[in-house]
């Protein structure tokens, strides 16, 4: 790793130069906080200006020499027969000399390990005004009353603490040429806790080991913390000053925290557990009338955890366990930790004890906690249900089935939730729809199941009979809380794609207040909810709007710690961003969902990611890229999402458009057009058929008839805006590019400025021209990554037919024999072609037609 900035400690610098100024400061914190390194940046401020310094480590070996730290200041050997005063007269003499009446800037780093002789030496020389202290000196270390009395007597004391969370932000970005997961870099920040010595050794440590590794340009930390020398000594020199008894009371704070007072005290005698709490490494909160321990750092559980022998670990786990169910079960957690702590121990006393403890891990989204409580739990019909569940979350579909119990048989999970499970296990993990869709019919709990039915009917591309079979959830009169809250994702998001954005909003709405009531017991309940409504926003073409319901449940599912749900939110991100034209943000938010799924995809959204990322690529020009991306897309296919047929083959487009093949591309288009409205999506259809006018195809009437459908929607603006791109006019283009505008949609409002402007320079006046001019440059400035046709569209270009632009564009780079193997047609069409290009373009050779065919700046 690089030399890191001095970052976020530009207030630190601030105060050190003011207090230097005024007669010394003294730079107190933990270790690794970076005092030392603050103090070398003083220290070349001050030379750099022309200043004086002397720089000093202090150091335990010299410590127990009188005047060790600071004998090169020392008048030879003769100062052992003088007494200390005439010593220190001497040697003042000797500074005042050598500065020439200028005061000396001395650096003492670490001065809590000077010995008493240095310390009151230093001290006489400040005194004089010979020198201007600058020390640096840990808040952990005992010093003597001399030694503490230097950074007493000082102008200023200054506490050098954590890093803002900017600045680790900051740093994390520059020692990882790449983007970081959002779960991994709160991680960072929650071990490191501001301490940049501590990030920098667990960045080393874990990338070294592989713990954290990048894939597709972004990097990812799975597993624990690598049990490695560097972290691990900065933890471990701490616990070799503690006895026995101590650390083993650290050690049961680190296998329980954060541990109840009244269980440890069952363990442990008090006074141990005060010494404990003395070092340093423990400290107790309180909340209510419960007062816990943790320790004092988020790491030093990572280390004391880690260096346990495994039969030590069990054993403490194993006590653990036995204090607590010695307890009444307080509090909803307690029995979240004795199913974890029965499990770490290797012994499980309390089968229905560890199996609500699975339950429990479910909703804090800790699946893979869930997955082993389960297993540990079992064998059982009800451990065989939940254990089901659980793997169809994380997307393990014919691993599901292999452990879903046949029916009927005894077992107290409810019918409803029963058939719920076998109906998730059939759709998303096997593809069987119908089989799913049968196994819902069930006499009790049906507004659970229609809710679930609803939410199957959408994503397999049944829009209408989602919708209905939503509302008709909604419409009881005291429904399921859980069945209110899927009912009003699958209406909402089926509402926008059929154009009722009113409906839609009206549902979100309800399951809102629904899922904020019931946030713990439905912890995904929020984000679900938050999924439809900005499905909704999205096709209604208010990217606004969805952009900050994105950005709103990002935010809470990155605090949730959830793989899966952060990975949605970050989908809806990538794909809301590139629809504004923002390619930049939409590649990274889409490469995120795309690792995050890697862990868990329980509804098969990896291939739309996928092809999502594959058109933000497109929209740049990156046609290898989108191709690439595409293909592992495919490698996803399956039945059970027809929903998103749509979306892959309009991002297929893009890809096509980049590499050239213009045609093909709009007859992809409108292939995707007609996969929207076979599934039920008219927006989605709007969508298709307006990208396919952008991309040369005729306007057609379908564009019309979807928006007189649907006259509350988005699709009347796609429909005018395809009407202006066939006829050209100007005026028509500018109201184009105003509504684009307005509403969000700044590539598509480049498109139509870029037009406008074209057709005014052909024959408008000077004033309109320079107008239009600045106005299509502002707007193609806000999406610099883009590169479409119509924004690379110059008006040589554009005397050409679409077939004429289309070989004119690709002859600039590919042989005549290639260009007509993309394209299906022979070697002597494209040549005729090109012939007639270059006689209206005026050129005669094939490079001359790569530099007619970039933007031109417009």
């Amino acid at each position: 790793m690089y030399q890191w900035p001095l970052a976020g400690r530009q207030a630190e610098l601030s105060t050190i130069e003011t207090a230097l100024a005024s007669g010394g400061l003294a730079l107190i914190g933990a270790p690794g906080m970076g005092r030392t390194r603050l103090a070398r940046e003083a220290l070349a401020r001050w030379t750099a200006s022309g200043g004086v310094a002397e720089w000093v480590a202090a150091t335990r070996a010299a410590a127990s020499i009188p005047f060790g730290a600071l004998s090169h200041l020392l008048p030879g050997s003769q100062w052992l027969a003088e007494s200390r005063v005439e010593l220190i007269a001497r040697v003042a003499d000797r500074v005042a000399a050598r500065t020439a009446g200028k005061p000396t800037l001395f650096v003492v780093d670490d001065a809590h390990l000077l010995d008493e002789a240095s310390a009151a030496l230093l001290r006489q020389l400040t005194a004089q005004r010979l020198v201007i202290p600058l020390i640096t000196a840990c808040c952990c270390e005992p010093a003597t009353d001399a030694v503490a009395a230097l950074w007493k007597d000082t102008a200023v004391r200054l506490s050098v603490g954590p890093l803002p969370p900017k600045a680790v932000d900051r740093l994390l970005d520059l020692t990882l040429d790449g983007r970081i997961d959002p779960l991994s870099r709160r991680r960072l920040h929650r071990l490191a806790d501001g301490n940049p010595l501590l990030l920098r050794e667990l960045l080393a440590d874990t990338v070294e080991t592989g713990a954290l590794k990048r894939r597709d340009g972004l990097w990812r930390w799975r597993g624990g913390v690598p049990a490695r020398a560097r972290v691990a000594d900065l933890v471990t020199a701490r616990l070799r000053t503690l006895d026995p008894a101590a650390r083993e009371v650290l050690e049961m704070i680190a296998c329980g925290e954060p541990l109840a007072l009244a269980v440890l005290q069952r363990l442990a005698d008090q006074q141990t557990i005060e010494a404990a709490e003395r070092s340093g490494m423990a400290v107790a909160d309180q909340s209510g009338a419960r007062v816990t321990l943790r320790l004092a750092h988020s790491l030093y559980g990572e280390v004391l955890r880690a260096g346990l022998p495994v039969t030590r670990a069990r054993a403490i786990w194993g006590r653990l366990a036995g204090a607590l169910n010695a307890e009444p079960m307080r509090r909803r957690d307690d029995t979240l930790l004795a199913g974890v702590w029965q499990l770490q121990s290797g012994t499980i006393t309390r089968p229905d004890q560890v199996l609500e403890a699975a339950r429990q891990a479910i909703g804090r989204f800790e699946l893979d906690l869930a997955e082993r409580l389960a297993r540990a739990a079992g064998p059982g019909i009800d451990a065989d249900w939940l254990l089901a569940r659980i793997l169809s979350y994380q997307g393990r579909g014919r691993e599901a089935e292999a452990v879903l119990p046949a029916e009927p048989e005894p077992t107290s999970e409810p019918p409803s939730m029963r058939a719920v499970t076998r109906a998730l296990i059939l759709h998303w993990g096997l593809g069987r729809t119908n089989e799913a869709e049968q196994a819902l019919d069930v006499g009790s709990g049906q507004d659970l199941t229609e809710a679930t039915r609803s939410w199957i009917m959408l994503f397999d591309g049944r829009s209408r009979a989602a919708l209905r079979s939503a509302e008709d959830v909604l419409s009881l009169p005291e429904p399921d809380e859980q069945a209110v809250i899927w009912a009003a994702m699958s209406g909402a998001m089926a509402a926008g794609l059929l154009g009722r954005p009113d409906r839609a909003a009206a549902i979100a709405e309800r399951g809102r207040q629904v899922a904020d009531a019931n946030a713990e017991r439905f912890p995904w309940g929020q984000a679900q909810v938050g999924y439809g409504l900005c499905m909704s926003l999205h096709t209604a073409g208010k990217p606004i709007e969805a952009a900050r319901v994105a950005e709103r449940g990002y935010r809470r599912a990155v605090a949730s710690n959830s793989a899966m749900m952060t990975a949605v939110w970050a989908s809806f991100r990538g794909i809301v961003a590139k629809a504004r034209g923002d390619l930049g943000t939409a590649q990274a938010a889409l490469r995120e969902a795309v690792a995050l799924l890697e862990e868990e995809d329980a509804y098969g959204l990896t291939r739309v990611c996928l092809a999502e990322l594959a058109g933000a690529l497109a929209l740049t020009g990156d046609a290898i890229g989108a191709e690439d991306l595409l293909a592992r897309a495919d490698e996803h296919v399956g039945d059970h999402n027809r929903m998103f047929d749509a979306w892959i083959q309009l991002n297929r487009a893009w890809a096509e458009a980049a590499g050239g093949m213009l045609s093909a591309a709009a007859d992809t288009a409108a292939h995707a057009a007609k996969l929207a409205r076979d599934t039920e999506q008219p927006m989605i259809e709007a969508w298709c058929l307006y990208d396919a006018a952008r991309l040369g195809a005729a306007v057609p009437d379908r564009l019309s008839a979807v928006a007189t459908a649907a006259p509350q929607s988005f699709a009347p603006v796609l429909a005018d805006a395809a009407a202006a791109l066939a006829t050209g006019a100007p005026e028509a283009l500018d109201r184009t590019a105003g509504v684009f505008a307005e509403r969000g949609h700044l590539l598509l409002a480049a498109e139509a400025a870029k037009l406008a402007a074209r057709a005014r320079m052909r024959n408008g006046r000077g004033s309109e021209v320079r107008v239009a001019r600045e106005r299509a440059t502002a707007l193609a400035e806000m999406c610099p990554q883009a590169r479409t046709p119509l924004l690379e569209l110059n008006d040589f270009s554009a005397v050409l037919t679409p077939r004429e632009r289309e070989i004119a564009r690709l002859a600039g780079s590919l042989p005549s024999r290639e260009i007509a193997e993309r394209l299906g047609l022979s070697v002597n069409t494209v040549n005729n072609t090109l012939a007639r290009a270059y006689a209206k373009l005026g050129v005669s050779r094939r490079g001359e037609l790569a530099a007619i065919f970039v933007t031109d700046g417009a």
